[in-house]
């Protein structure tokens, strides 16, 4: 039995999805841990297609009023058909891939003890294994502080013999010399969706983004010689080697200065005062490789300790995927090795990038929420003129999509087509994306309590969000309604049997509504500012179209009990204000109906992608159905999740990972709606344990022991500053 928390292996990774990942929220790293022909897979979270340029389609706005009228007269079809040809403006841009470090060793033999691992406590990987009697050692790491991956080779003897490349899909030149590989590229103009079918999806030009990159010997008791393209080091015992991208810092001075080790220290130093904060142990991690711990699980076998290791994974992932002075987390979060990814490896914003965030207030790593903020505010200047483009309106609007260059026009169409692909508003229209990704503003306050960040940074940019709301609302039969409107990714099929997807008043759309006027007001009571907007939104909160409860008594989805046309959609949209909302705590009808909502989508397969899983294992949880809950957990880990733990869609996708880890939190501590709540969702499956450092509101943080599900001993107490 081991207490660590340790992902090991005996066997190199086979398949990408198996793979060792490091990160500092910039550089990306992907260990295969092959002691012949290893493979490190990196990433630069900068480097994506495209370049600064206005998508939002002209004219759009024309067609509003029309799209609304043939709404309102219930021919939903014939309104999506409009909205797809004159509304929705071209794809955003892809997440790429800067390339591999192929690292081939020249000492043969039969290689046995084989251990490969990755080490949450320091965010290190390592490799050993044993040949002809020599032991030989692979160490890696990711520093944020001195925004470097250094990686270490030793050996007993001096039987190390390797020769070193980079291989790229970019564009590159590479020079290579006796002290390193110089690497420049630049990235394509423009990539395609890998979903769509175009003659050539990949466009190469003088416009897309340039990088330089550096591989660097900073040491070696062997030789190294070069041919211009590698780098050979011969007959050594220690090797040491650094790779840098786009910012190239001097890591050659660091390391004088340093060493090796006093740039590990300084790494883990930084890594570990995010990490160490949050301790969860549900019994025992046992010592078996994590590929065997799954098949276990899948097999029947118990195996409480490996929810915990999961738990900290996704911790873990969220420090090395997400700090200051990068971008946000995409939905591979820093790791993709394609050139034209799933889904573009972009910013899907009707769950997916803001699941990527759902643990890090909980579980103490707020920190890793401020590239999402300093993103939104750039979404939030782009926001404005596709909300006065596209649909009238004051405050800014972002639709499903978004990429590196904060891309906020509602997307469907190929580059250099007019028209939207046919379908492609069931997923393409959602133009409240930036209202829900503005919920976790008014949440980091209430967590961190801080009004700087409240002042400058949440209030504009929900002001912002509010505006939009208030403009976008048209009166309908009385009532305030959000039109055109969808729930994410669904659709209907109507009484004379057409399908759509877009109508008005969707619940999910009703429900953002509401919870932004909520927000805003109590930022405004907050800071003690009198905004006339408060007025307005007063207005509009009095007629705003009320929430339904459907003929199977779940909660209404759309403006009409439609009949859907997949009734186990992946999508949870409609149960928003349940969660991640908290509009209806203490709302027992509610509550009541969005069980019933489950339990249908349920019955009919819902459920069936990681993020989805994960979703429902935190709405069972505030439910306080524990073992609905823990089976949703269970399933995540046997049914979709990789060797590795990343979460599977499939593909993998990161935004389970989170979700996961929320979920798993939530079971132990909720704080929603104004009541603390110890072991609210305690399944039977984690009757004894403890957990130290779950944050709740007010700056406060949570340390809890029990046993045979029975809490007995805790403790609240104010979070260091």
């Amino acid at each position: 039995m081991s207490d660590s928390y340790v992902l090991h292996y005996q066997h190199p990774a086979a398949c990408w999805e198996e793979v060792l990942p490091l990160g500092n929220g910039r550089l990306g790293a992907m260990v295969w841990g092959d002691p012949e022909h290893e493979t490190i897979g990196l990433n630069e979270g900068t480097l994506w297609s495209g370049y600064a340029r206005d998508k939002n389609k002209p004219g759009a706005l024309s067609a509003l009023p029309e799209v609304r009228r043939l709404v309102f007269s219930q021919k939903y079809s014939e309104a999506q058909h409009l909205l797809e040809k004159e509304m929705l403006g071209e794809f955003t841009e892809g997440y790429l891939p800067l390339g591999n470090l192929k690292i081939q060793s020249h000492f043969h033999g039969e290689t046995t003890a084989y251990r490969r691992e990755l080490d949450l406590a320091d965010a290190c990987t390592r490799v050993s294994y044993r040949k002809s009697n020599v032991e030989f050692r692979q160490t890696c790491f990711i520093s944020y502080p001195h925004r470097a991956l250094l990686i270490r080779f030793t050996a007993t003897e001096k039987a190390l013999d390797i020769t070193t490349r980079f291989q790229s899909e970019l564009r590159c030149m590479v020079q290579a010399d006796a002290a390193g590989i110089e690497i420049n590229g630049q990235c394509p103009e423009h990539v395609d969706p890998s979903y769509t079918n175009t003659p050539d999806p990949i466009q190469w030009g003088e416009k897309g983004i340039r990088f330089a990159a550096v591989l660097s010997l900073l040491h070696t008791d062997g030789h190294a010689v070069s041919d211009g393209e590698s780098l050979r080091i011969q007959d050594a015992s220690d090797i040491i080697l650094a790779f840098t991208a786009v910012e190239n810092p001097d890591v050659r001075e660091t390391y004088s200065q340093l060493g090796f080790d006093g740039i590990y220290q300084a790494h883990k130093k930084d890594y570990q005062q995010l990490f160490e904060r949050v301790a969860l142990d549900l019994g025992p991690q046992l010592d078996l490789p994590v590929d065997e711990r799954l098949k276990r699980l899948q097999a029947g076998g118990e195996d409480p300790g490996l929810f915990a290791l999961y738990f900290q994974y996704g911790r873990y992932l969220m420090i090395a995927g997400s700090r200051p002075g990068g971008l946000p987390m995409n939905l591979q979060g820093l790791w993709n090795w394609e050139m034209r990814p799933p889904w573009s490896c972009n910013y899907t914003t009707n769950i997916n990038a803001q699941m990527n965030y759902w643990p890090a207030l909980s579980c103490g790593i707020a920190e890793c929420m401020l590239p999402y903020f300093a993103f939104l505010q750039k979404l939030c200047e782009n926001g404005k003129k596709t909300a006065q483009v596209h649909f009238g309106c004051r405050g800014f609007s972002l639709s499903h999509n978004t990429d590196c260059w904060a891309s906020t026009q509602p997307v469907g169409s190929i580059h250099g087509h007019d028209e939207a692909e046919k379908g492609s508003g069931q997923y393409a229209f959602f133009p409240l994306g930036g209202v829900w990704m503005c919920q976790l503003l008014w949440r980091y306050y209430e967590y961190t309590g801080d009004q700087v960040f409240l002042r400058h940074m949440a209030y504009p940019i929900l002001k912002e969000a509010a505006l939009f709301c208030v403009d976008f609302l048209v009166e309908h039969n009385g009532k305030q309604v959000i039109c055109p409107s969808a729930s994410p990714e669904n659709a209907f099929r109507t009484a004379n049997g057409e399908t759509s997807s877009i109508a008005y008043a969707s619940t999910m759309d009703m429900t953002l509504t509401r919870e932004v006027f909520d927000h805003f007001q109590k930022m405004c009571a907050a800071l003690e500012i009198d905004d006339p907007l408060r007025k307005e939104i007063a207005a509009k909160l009095e007629a705003l179209y009320p929430y339904q409860i459907e003929k199977y008594g779940q909660l209404q989805e759309w403006c009409e009990d439609f009949e859907e046309v997949e009734p186990g959609h992946r999508h949870l949209s409609h149960l928003y204000g349940l969660y991640p909302s908290e509009l209806f705590e203490g709302d027992s009808a509610l509550r009541e109906a969005c069980r019933h909502s489950i339990d249908r989508r349920l019955a009919y397969g819902g459920g069936h992608t990681g993020w989805s899983c994960a979703w429902l294992a935190n709405l069972f949880a505030v439910l306080g159905d524990a073992e609905s809950a823990y089976h949703q957990l269970h399933t995540l880990l046997t049914r979709s999740t990789a060797p590795n733990l990343w979460d599977l869609c499939p593909p993998f996708q990161i935004d389970g990972n989170f979700g996961g880890t929320a979920a798993i939190a939530a079971l132990l501590v909720q704080d929603r709606g104004g009541n603390v709540k110890l072991l609210p969702a305690l399944p039977k499956a984690f009757a004894n344990g403890s957990v130290t450092g779950l944050h709740i509101k007010g700056g406060k943080a949570v340390d809890l022991r029990w046993a045979d599900g029975v809490l007995i001993e805790k403790h609240i107490y104010d979070c260091e500053k």
